[in-house]
């Protein structure tokens, strides 16, 4: 009976991995063409103002179908395979995924934030500030293809990658996109690499590790769109590796280190230092407190000199927007033509709806930053899971502006703390909404 189930799940298994083949085989097509047609209208584009990703909306829909497809097809997987032990390498599990990180490269991105990235590199390498001076003050062979023209939202860590894929620009805008795609796809295996490290005394390691791997909201949002999230997925695997071996300062300094690749890390700092003076582990605080007015004091000199500079980070240029958020959906709703609300009456039932969103998450982040003092046993574990669950709850209650790959760096958490299963499964369930709506 066992060998016609293993069989039976083996057949699955062949099915899936071909159609996950042949669909990934159509995106990476699809993008390509939508790549090419988009670089045209860019191109041809003298006023200034924004390009549909599509030129027309069939199109979107049918490669929005088939990436969801993808989805699905993983779901199904995971779920014909949970129980399945593996005992292989991590050079194994690299080589059998070989195919679909090869896809995710070589697919164009669809997200026009990459040519921000490298353009806010190529005004570093002119001697332009971009945390002081907009994207818009600046040309480039990437400027017709810019949306977002602000200052940059993006650390002077991240811009240490964006000047270095900007260097290749200079042979081709397309090089120096796919340098950095490169760098996404590298950090893609190192967080995978990271991830079966830590887990290699469990019995699930290969599982987890191989469903991080190939994971296609991973993939697309972090690979083939090459968001700087992937970054922030680094940092936060480190740190949670480093609190779970008692490294503290190095925990702290990580955390830094996302701060500087884009700001969500700054939230998981409180809780950090909440659990050492909980520990009261002065020393440590000490040091780490030193070390943070140390790393800020570098940065001011260095890379962030004026107050607006470090506003920048906050992405002003946002403002009071909404979009993909619970805040859209509220304002959408109030919007309905069948509630028949005015516009002012709309404007002030928003104005009250959005503060008490906010306070949701204000009072949640309260009580998990002081849940150390109330739970009996609260380890390093536990403060992980709590890093997860603040984030989570942030991008649930305090994102007016939210954006699908936002998410993907829960993935991370999830792999990291598997057992924890009521965290596993809303993480899970959040980054399948909003990779498909």
């Amino acid at each position: 009976m066992l060998n016609i189930d293993n069989y039976s799940n083996h057949k699955k298994n062949q099915i899936l991995l071909g159609l996950a083949i042949v669909l990934s085989l159509i995106l990476c097509v699809e993008l390509a063409i939508r790549a090419y047609s988009f670089n045209l209208e860019a191109l041809a584009n003298s006023t200034g103002q924004y390009i549909p990703d599509f030129s027309k909306t069939i199109n979107k829909i049918r490669v929005g179908i088939e990436y969801r497809c993808l989805i699905i097809i993983y779901i199904i997987w995971l779920i014909i395979n949970k129980n399945k032990k593996r005992d292989i390498s991590f050079i194994k599990i690299l080589k059998n995924s070989s195919f679909f990180l090869l896809i995710a490269f070589i697919s164009y991105p669809i997200t026009t934030d990459i040519n921000l990235y490298v353009h806010y590199g190529l005004m570093y390498l002119n001697g332009i500030n971009p945390f002081i001076n907009a994207a818009s003050t600046f040309t480039s062979k990437l400027s017709p293809f810019l949306v977002w023209k602000q200052t940059s939202t993006y650390g002077p860590i991240s811009q240490l990658f964006f000047m270095f894929s900007a260097i290749f620009v200079a042979i081709t805008p397309i090089l120096g996109i796919y340098v950095f795609k490169l760098i996404c796809l590298l950090f893609h295996i190192l967080n995978s690499s990271l991830i079966w490290q830590h887990l290699k005394k469990s019995p699930h390691k290969a599982n987890i590790t191989i469903a991080y791997l190939v994971n296609p909201f991973l993939l697309y949002e972090q690979v083939t769109n090459a968001h700087i999230d992937i970054l922030i997925s680094t940092a936060l695997i480190i740190l949670i590796i480093c609190l779970k071996n008692h490294n503290y300062i190095a925990a702290i300094v990580t955390a830094w280190i996302g701060f500087f690749i884009k700001t969500l890390p700054i939230i998981w700092l409180p809780l950090i230092f909440v659990y050492l003076i909980k520990q009261q582990r002065w020393k440590i605080i000490f040091s780490a407190v030193c070390i943070s007015l140390g790393i800020v004091c570098a940065t001011s000199i260095i890379a962030l000199p004026t107050i607006d500079a470090w506003r920048s980070l906050l992405n002003p240029g946002v403002g009071e927007k909404v979009g993909d958020s619970l805040y859209a959906l509220v304002k959408s709703l109030l919007s309905l033509k069948i509630l028949n609300f005015s516009l002012s009456l709309q404007h002030t039932l928003y104005s009250i709806i959005k503060p008490i969103i906010f306070s949701i998450f204000v009072v949640s982040y309260l009580i998990i930053l002081v849940k150390p003092y109330w739970k009996k046993n609260y380890s390093e574990t536990n403060l992980s899971i709590s890093i997860g669950w603040v984030t989570l709850i942030l991008f649930m209650f305090a994102a007016p502006w939210y954006c699908s790959w936002y998410s993907s760096v829960l993935l991370g958490v999830v792999a990291l703390n598997i057992h924890s299963k009521r965290f596993a499964i809303t993480s899970i369930g959040f980054c399948i909404i909003s990779a498909i709506a």
